[in-house]
């Protein structure tokens, strides 16, 4: 049996479907059983969240290996989970991290340092940890599904560089990862086959839905004050303005083969992934 945290999220969906797939016993913890309604009859729901450790020390009981992804901020969710792995002699974790976690200096991305912590509590904890350090998400053009749909997109990275990364090639990272101790320790670096500019992703996106996309660059500041109009915490919004910052730094613009050599398949493109998810877009 695997557990898989996220399970109705962009990584930890795929994850859990390809996982059943394979015809591996899969377990998701959910918050909210309604969202659960499009992962495949046969996976099983334990209910609760990451906050609460008395139903994540239920979630985890009998399971083989765990996937976690934490959705708080601070390090409480991942002893909360580590806890919860020792007490039910658990061997394996995998953690979905991020590229951001390893990448100097973290004092300039408080969202690195951040990410950088709870792998630190993980090396710290004795368990079997696996960590998967994902670039930037191609799932994160998301977020510029209404823009997309009103025909302009702003974007405060600059021209800066991106190896976008598909959410299904991280799951299928994962899904090695949780089934074969052999990566236990190990740390990825996970990023699609190319390099592109976030003008260069809403061009494709304009390519593949048949929309006319408008681009304008704004600076991380002005993304801060509009989030923060919007509604956003100030605390949040800034250290998003810190991330612009860090990518403006063309600090992520480069890609490894990590994917391919440990599934045996390449990643998908940019493009490919858009085509798969046209209609989210239209």
């Amino acid at each position: 049996m695997y557990l898989i945290t996220g399970a109705t999220g962009n990584v930890g969906g795929p994850l859990a479907r390809q996982l059943h797939d394979e015809g591996y016993p899969v377990r998701a913890l959910v918050r909210d059983p309604s969202r659960a309604v499009g992962l495949p009859a046969g996976i099983e729901l334990a209910i609760g969240d990451l906050n609460s450790p008395e139903s994540v020390s239920k979630a985890v009981r009998g399971v083989e290996a765990i996937f976690l992804m934490q959705t708080g901020a601070g390090i409480e969710q991942t002893m909360t989970m580590i806890a919860a792995a020792r007490d039910a002699a658990v061997p394996r974790i995998v953690l979905l991290s991020s590229i951001g976690a390893r990448l100097q200096p973290l004092a300039e991305n408080p969202m690195g340092a951040a990410l950088a912590a709870r792998e630190q509590v993980l090396r710290e904890s004795g368990l079997g940890v696996t960590y998967l350090r994902p670039s930037s998400l191609a799932s994160n053009a998301f977020w510029w599904r209404d823009a997309i749909r009103a025909g302009r997109v702003a974007d405060p990275t600059s021209g800066r560089l991106h190896s976008v990364i598909a959410p299904e090639d991280i799951a299928r990272v994962a899904v090695a990862a949780l089934t074969d101790d052999a990566h236990t320790g190990k740390g990825y670096i996970l990023t699609g086959p190319q390099t592109l500019t976030s003008r260069e992703q809403v061009e494709t996106i304009a390519e593949v839905t048949g929309h006319s996309i408008d681009f304008e660059d704004i600076t991380p500041h002005e993304f801060a004050q509009a989030a923060i109009q919007r509604g956003t915490p100030p605390e949040q919004a800034h250290m998003m303005e810190a991330l612009y910052e860090w990518f403006r730094a063309n600090r992520s613009g480069f890609t490894t083969d990590d994917v391919e050599n440990i599934t045996g398949t390449a990643p998908a493109t940019f493009r490919a992934w858009c085509e798969h998810h046209a209609d989210a877009f239209r």
